[in-house]
């Protein structure tokens, strides 16, 4: 089924796209998602989607060289990051040139993380597999993340648990109130707390080999 698109500009972008290696089914052209609260919805001009697991790795809007500078645009692009939910998510404003017979129709700028607009080389848009290699990378940086404040979090508890017992233990010496039962359910009690930081580390686990593997596929 053929689309129909708004503008020449859009189309031209479409079939560079492809030329970048893009699949058909990665390039979504208007899609529709809601915002967070669910109050309205927003259709960027084109979504760069991951086709096996329908995640988004990049919005695309499409704008008249003369508006670049115009704030509603930036905050239309800030709209949409804070919509999908993802402040890493690469945003990409093209801008079409309005000078007849440019040898470079369009020029390419990202949203960084700041809000701030960049201009970068045209020539310089991803691929489609370095733009899944980079939300490879971003995935595992965020789970090395989690990893890393999961631990401090698990060593300040271990920390906090280990002068308890040790206060228990001296006071135990002068009161003599540990009775076996009692330290079984103290044993128990410790349990539940180290648990659940066990069951954290292997779901953290699960999901690094998920993306080490994808990265290997490709």
């Amino acid at each position: 089924m053929d689309i129909k698109y708004h503008s020449e500009a859009e189309k031209k972008f479409s079939e560079h796209l492809l030329s970048l290696g893009y699949t058909k089914d990665s390039i979504l052209y208007e899609p529709a998602f809601f915002a967070n609260d669910g109050s309205r919805t927003y259709r960027p001009d084109f979504a760069i989607i991951d086709p096996e697991k329908k995640e988004y790795l990049a919005i695309i809007e499409i704008k008249a060289d003369r508006l670049i500078n115009n704030e509603e645009v930036l905050n239309q692009l800030k709209k949409y990051r804070h919509a999908i939910g993802n402040k890493k998510i690469p945003l990409f404003l093209v801008a079409v040139s309005s000078i007849p017979n440019n040898p470079l129709p369009f020029a390419l700028y990202s949203l960084s993380e700041a809000g701030d607009l960049v201009k970068s080389d045209f020539n310089l848009f991803p691929t489609f597999r370095a733009l899944t290699a980079e939300e490879s990378a971003v995935r595992k940086n965020d789970i090395r993340q989690k990893k890393t404040e999961t631990m401090d979090t698990f060593q300040r508890v271990s920390w906090f648990l280990a002068a308890v017992l040790f206060l228990i233990v001296i006071a135990d010496i002068k009161f003599h109130f540990l009775t076996t039962e009692r330290m079984a359910l103290l044993g128990a009690s410790v349990a539940l707390i180290v648990i659940p930081f066990a069951q954290k580390f292997k779901g953290l686990g699960i999901e690094w080999e998920k993306a080490k593997n994808a990265n290997r596929d490709e």
